[in-house]
Protein backbone atom coordinates (compact mmCIF):
# COMPACT_ATOMS: atom_id res chain seq x y z
CA UNK A 1 0.00 0.00 0.00
CA UNK A 2 3.20 2.60 0.29
CA UNK A 3 4.24 4.98 3.18
CA UNK A 4 1.78 6.89 4.87
CA UNK A 5 1.78 10.22 6.54
CA UNK A 6 -0.42 11.62 9.16
CA UNK A 7 -0.45 15.15 10.53
CA UNK A 8 -2.92 15.67 13.48
CA UNK A 9 -3.30 18.91 14.77
CA UNK A 10 -6.53 19.52 16.42
CA UNK A 11 -4.66 18.98 19.99
CA UNK A 12 -2.93 20.89 22.01
CA UNK A 13 -0.30 19.80 19.49
CA UNK A 14 1.40 19.13 16.48
CA UNK A 15 1.92 15.60 15.67
CA UNK A 16 3.22 13.69 12.86
CA UNK A 17 3.53 9.99 11.91
CA UNK A 18 5.03 8.46 9.43
CA UNK A 19 5.88 4.60 8.22
CA UNK A 20 4.17 1.57 6.23
CA UNK A 21 3.30 -1.23 8.58
CA UNK A 22 0.39 -1.64 11.06
CA UNK A 23 2.53 1.11 13.15
CA UNK A 24 4.15 3.97 12.54
CA UNK A 25 8.05 3.44 11.96
CA UNK A 26 8.15 7.29 13.50
CA UNK A 27 6.16 9.53 15.01
CA UNK A 28 7.21 13.58 16.16
CA UNK A 29 5.16 15.79 18.59
CA UNK A 30 5.57 19.35 19.25
CA UNK A 31 3.68 21.73 21.23
CA UNK A 32 2.64 25.32 19.03
CA UNK A 33 4.15 27.38 21.95
CA UNK A 34 7.11 25.03 22.17
CA UNK A 35 10.53 28.30 21.25
CA UNK A 36 11.71 25.26 19.66
CA UNK A 37 9.43 24.33 17.03
CA UNK A 38 10.05 25.25 13.76
CA UNK A 39 7.47 25.02 11.84
CA UNK A 40 4.96 21.51 10.11
CA UNK A 41 6.99 21.45 7.38
CA UNK A 42 10.11 20.77 9.62
CA UNK A 43 8.01 18.65 11.81
CA UNK A 44 7.00 16.19 9.22
CA UNK A 45 10.96 16.56 7.62
CA UNK A 46 12.43 15.00 10.71
CA UNK A 47 9.62 12.26 11.04
CA UNK A 48 10.47 11.09 7.65
CA UNK A 49 14.26 11.21 8.57
CA UNK A 50 13.54 8.78 11.40
CA UNK A 51 11.34 6.52 9.74
CA UNK A 52 14.56 6.16 7.21
CA UNK A 53 12.19 7.92 4.35
CA UNK A 54 11.73 11.01 2.10
CA UNK A 55 9.24 12.73 0.28
CA UNK A 56 8.94 11.09 -2.34
CA UNK A 57 7.87 7.60 -0.99
CA UNK A 58 4.82 9.25 0.88
CA UNK A 59 2.01 7.03 -0.93
CA UNK A 60 -1.46 8.72 0.94
CA UNK A 61 -1.59 11.80 3.76
CA UNK A 62 -3.86 11.52 6.45
CA UNK A 63 -5.15 14.77 8.10
CA UNK A 64 -7.20 14.87 11.04
CA UNK A 65 -9.51 17.96 9.72
CA UNK A 66 -11.03 19.10 13.67
CA UNK A 67 -12.96 20.44 15.40
CA UNK A 68 -10.05 21.82 17.52
CA UNK A 69 -8.23 25.23 16.96
CA UNK A 70 -9.24 26.75 13.82
CA UNK A 71 -6.00 28.02 12.76
CA UNK A 72 -4.05 25.63 13.93
CA UNK A 73 -6.00 22.80 12.19
CA UNK A 74 -6.55 25.56 8.74
CA UNK A 75 -2.53 25.39 9.00
CA UNK A 76 -2.07 22.15 9.00
CA UNK A 77 -4.80 21.25 7.06
CA UNK A 78 -3.76 23.78 3.99
CA UNK A 79 -0.14 21.82 4.54
CA UNK A 80 -1.33 18.52 3.96
CA UNK A 81 -3.54 19.62 0.63
CA UNK A 82 -0.17 21.44 -1.11
CA UNK A 83 2.17 18.88 -0.18
CA UNK A 84 -0.63 16.37 -1.37
CA UNK A 85 -0.57 18.11 -4.59
CA UNK A 86 2.83 18.68 -4.76
CA UNK A 87 3.58 14.75 -4.70
CA UNK A 88 0.73 13.80 -6.68
CA UNK A 89 -0.80 11.98 -4.27
CA UNK A 90 -4.45 11.85 -2.20
CA UNK A 91 -5.85 12.61 0.97
CA UNK A 92 -7.45 10.59 3.70
CA UNK A 93 -9.62 13.28 6.31
CA UNK A 94 -11.06 12.49 9.34
CA UNK A 95 -12.94 14.45 12.22
CA UNK A 96 -11.51 14.52 15.58
CA UNK A 97 -14.52 13.44 16.86
CA UNK A 98 -14.26 10.31 15.00
CA UNK A 99 -10.97 9.24 15.76
CA UNK A 100 -11.95 9.77 19.55
CA UNK A 101 -14.44 7.06 18.65
CA UNK A 102 -11.87 4.48 17.40
CA UNK A 103 -9.91 4.88 20.22
CA UNK A 104 -12.38 4.44 22.85
CA UNK A 105 -14.08 1.18 20.84
CA UNK A 106 -10.35 -0.56 21.52
CA UNK A 107 -11.65 -0.74 25.00
CA UNK A 108 -14.79 0.16 25.33
CA UNK A 109 -18.20 -0.83 24.14
CA UNK A 110 -20.76 2.00 22.29
CA UNK A 111 -22.43 3.79 21.66
CA UNK A 112 -19.97 6.62 21.85
CA UNK A 113 -20.63 10.15 22.63
CA UNK A 114 -17.42 12.23 21.48
CA UNK A 115 -17.46 15.95 22.39
CA UNK A 116 -15.24 19.12 21.42
CA UNK A 117 -15.45 22.22 23.53
CA UNK A 118 -16.05 25.13 21.15
CA UNK A 119 -16.08 29.21 21.71
CA UNK A 120 -19.00 30.90 23.33
CA UNK A 121 -20.70 27.58 25.01
CA UNK A 122 -20.50 25.79 22.11
CA UNK A 123 -19.91 22.00 21.67
CA UNK A 124 -18.69 19.74 19.03
CA UNK A 125 -20.92 16.65 19.48
CA UNK A 126 -20.81 13.62 17.77
CA UNK A 127 -22.67 9.69 18.34
CA UNK A 128 -21.61 6.66 16.74
CA UNK A 129 -22.79 3.29 17.53
CA UNK A 130 -22.09 -0.09 15.40
CA UNK A 131 -18.77 1.50 14.22
CA UNK A 132 -21.05 3.88 12.38
CA UNK A 133 -21.59 8.06 12.55
CA UNK A 134 -25.21 8.18 13.98
CA UNK A 135 -25.47 12.26 14.17
CA UNK A 136 -23.22 15.02 14.10
CA UNK A 137 -24.26 18.26 15.99
CA UNK A 138 -23.18 21.48 17.06
CA UNK A 139 -24.54 24.33 19.28
CA UNK A 140 -24.95 25.28 22.87
CA UNK A 141 -23.33 22.53 25.38
CA UNK A 142 -26.23 22.38 27.38
CA UNK A 143 -28.66 21.76 24.83
CA UNK A 144 -26.26 19.84 22.12
CA UNK A 145 -25.89 16.59 24.84
CA UNK A 146 -28.85 15.89 25.76
CA UNK A 147 -30.43 16.36 22.51
CA UNK A 148 -28.07 13.89 20.86
CA UNK A 149 -27.38 11.34 23.91
CA UNK A 150 -30.69 12.17 26.17
CA UNK A 151 -32.82 9.06 24.68
CA UNK A 152 -29.66 6.61 25.79
CA UNK A 153 -29.63 3.80 28.12
CA UNK A 154 -25.91 4.61 28.39
CA UNK A 155 -22.84 6.02 26.45
CA UNK A 156 -18.88 5.68 26.60
CA UNK A 157 -17.83 9.22 26.79
CA UNK A 158 -14.54 10.98 25.27
CA UNK A 159 -13.17 14.38 24.89
CA UNK A 160 -14.46 15.43 28.49
CA UNK A 161 -14.88 14.85 31.95
CA UNK A 162 -17.62 12.77 32.93
CA UNK A 163 -18.82 15.84 35.11
CA UNK A 164 -19.48 17.75 32.51
CA UNK A 165 -22.42 16.00 31.58
CA UNK A 166 -23.09 13.80 33.84
CA UNK A 167 -26.09 16.37 35.12
CA UNK A 168 -26.97 16.74 31.33
CA UNK A 169 -28.19 13.29 30.97
CA UNK A 170 -30.35 11.83 33.79
CA UNK A 171 -30.90 8.31 33.98
CA UNK A 172 -27.84 7.38 31.35
CA UNK A 173 -25.28 5.41 32.50
CA UNK A 174 -21.97 7.07 31.22
CA UNK A 175 -18.72 5.38 31.33
CA UNK A 176 -15.46 8.33 31.10
CA UNK A 177 -13.18 6.66 28.69
CA UNK A 178 -10.06 9.26 29.43
CA UNK A 179 -9.82 9.85 25.77
CA UNK A 180 -9.33 13.37 25.54
CA UNK A 181 -7.94 13.84 21.99
CA UNK A 182 -7.52 12.80 19.21
CA UNK A 183 -4.31 10.54 18.49
CA UNK A 184 -1.91 10.84 15.63
CA UNK A 185 -1.35 6.92 16.29
CA UNK A 186 -4.94 5.95 15.77
CA UNK A 187 -4.79 8.58 12.79
CA UNK A 188 -1.84 6.69 11.18
CA UNK A 189 -3.24 3.10 11.43
CA UNK A 190 -7.19 4.11 10.31
CA UNK A 191 -5.55 6.06 7.20
CA UNK A 192 -3.60 2.07 6.30
CA UNK A 193 -6.31 0.60 6.71
CA UNK A 194 -8.37 3.74 4.38
CA UNK A 195 -5.56 3.21 2.00
CA UNK A 196 -6.58 -0.44 0.70
CA UNK A 197 -10.05 1.45 0.01
CA UNK A 198 -9.03 4.48 -2.96
CA UNK A 199 -12.70 5.37 -2.41
CA UNK A 200 -11.83 6.70 1.24
CA UNK A 201 -9.09 8.97 -0.24
CA UNK A 202 -9.69 12.16 -1.63
CA UNK A 203 -7.75 14.72 -3.50
CA UNK A 204 -8.45 18.10 -1.38
CA UNK A 205 -9.48 18.46 2.34
CA UNK A 206 -10.84 21.07 4.20
CA UNK A 207 -11.24 21.87 7.79
CA UNK A 208 -14.04 21.55 10.09
CA UNK A 209 -15.76 23.82 12.25
CA UNK A 210 -19.25 25.32 13.34
CA UNK A 211 -19.84 26.24 9.55
CA UNK A 212 -19.19 23.03 8.22
CA UNK A 213 -22.23 21.53 5.99
CA UNK A 214 -21.73 18.06 8.10
CA UNK A 215 -22.97 19.95 11.19
CA UNK A 216 -25.86 21.88 9.38
CA UNK A 217 -26.86 18.68 7.17
CA UNK A 218 -27.08 16.83 10.88
CA UNK A 219 -29.55 19.63 12.22
CA UNK A 220 -32.08 19.97 9.57
CA UNK A 221 -32.63 16.11 9.56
Amino acid sequence: MGFALALEASSRTYAAAAGDGERPRAQRVSRRDDPAFTGLGDLVAQTLAESGAAFRDIAAIAVDIGPGGLSSMRAAVAYANGLAFSLGVRLFPITSLELMAIAAAEKHDGPFLCLRRGTGGNTYAGLFADGQLAELRHGPHDSVVPSIAGGLDRVSLAGVPAADVAGLLPGVTITDTGIAEADVTVLYQTARAAMSDPERLVPIASPVNEASLIFHNQAAR
